[in-house]
């Protein structure tokens, strides 16, 4: 399989998140966790040569990124007077105001809301008008530039209130309405007596957690004309991934993953995996087969190949099965 030149601008986000701060044995989650992104990196670089990537970090060592197509951005303090309101009126939803016995952490959900003002920044700043915005967990395999960018090209799963933004394809100026609505939710959110009651005005059952996903399903809710399902199969019979994993680990994704990808049921296998605090626990994941065309999904039914076209190492700690996966790729078709 020959590399693919068609550009894209490929947006890669990294902030650090102190809950993940796990050191067990060998099991060091945050060098894990940099170690498989820098692959992934590196892999998507010599993989689309054409294309230009984007690196928007705060606090790491980049030097061993020298990729003469990966542009790194510093992550600022100087906020744009939108970013400055949404933090004022940013509320956090509290698990324990549900009735649970732990939080929900708020730093991390604001790590994934707020990257989107910093990648719409650096989209105006480098003149850039379509972007592919990718979690450090998900690969892309297959060429995205044919994707009509008019359209916010996302994941989203039957009955489920959330959309997963990863990949995410999407014009500067739809994400410019997608930061416009964020602001404009929160704003009418400290207008309300009962946020709470508020928040659950939205959605089929009450809410445990406001997420990006959140904010993006609420979007496409009111916007629906301007969205297409990454998980729709394309012509070419190729799909993007919702998760590698089938949820059963019980994290809070998992109602997304049992669904495994919207209406394919593709076959899984039993493998040994580190849970986030370290432990090895028995978890099911979407069996990879490795065809001339490229790695494929199959459905478990059917027994049709479904030829993917980014896979998404998801949830929690499968996304440290990055480097073996690119690993047994290049392998095979280098």
């Amino acid at each position: 399989m020959g590399y693919i030149s068609h550009i894209m601008n490929i947006f890669f986000y990294h902030k650090q998140n102190p809950s993940t701060n796990i050191n067990q044995d060998a099991f060091d989650y945050n060098k894990l966790y940099v170690d498989n992104m820098f692959a992934n990196i590196t892999f998507t670089s010599e993989r689309f040569p054409q294309s230009r990537l984007f690196l928007i970090e705060d606090g790491l060592d980049t030097s061993s990124l020298t990729l003469p197509n990966l542009t790194i951005i510093k992550q600022h303090k100087n906020l744009s007077p939108r970013h400055r309101d949404f933090l004022k009126n940013y509320f956090h939803l509290w698990a324990r105001e549900r009735g649970l016995a732990s939080d929900e952490n708020q730093e991390l959900i604001l790590i994934q809301l707020e990257r989107y003002f910093y990648i719409y920044e650096s989209l105006v700043a480098h003149g850039i008008k379509n972007f592919v915005n990718l979690d450090s967990d998900c690969v892309i395999l297959e060429d995205l530039s044919t994707h009509d960018f008019e359209k916010i090209g996302i994941i989203y799963a039957p009955f489920s209130e959330d959309c997963v933004a990863s990949p995410l394809m999407s014009s500067t100026t739809n994400l410019d309405k997608f930061l416009d609505f964020t602001c404009s939710f929160y704003g009418k959110m400290q207008e309300q007596e009962n946020k709470i009651e508020y928040i659950d005005s939205f959605f089929n059952k009450p809410r445990k957690q406001v997420t990006d996903m959140t904010l993006w399903h609420l979007f496409k809710e009111k916007n629906p004309n301007l969205f297409v399902n990454n998980l729709s199969l394309d012509s070419d019979n190729s799909i993007h991934d919702l998760g590698l994993g089938t949820g059963n680990w019980g994290y809070s994704c998992s109602a997304l993953n049992s669904l495994n990808n919207g209406n394919c049921h593709f076959t899984t296998q039993a493998a040994q995996k580190h849970n986030p605090q370290g432990i090895l626990e028995t978890a099911h994941i979407k069996q990879i087969f490795y065809t001339e065309d490229g790695p494929c999904f199959e459905e478990k039914d059917t027994k049709e190949l479904i030829k993917i076209k980014s896979l998404h190492f998801s949830p929690g700690t499968l996304k440290f099965d990055i480097i073996p996966f690119i690993q047994e790729y290049e392998k095979i078709y280098n």
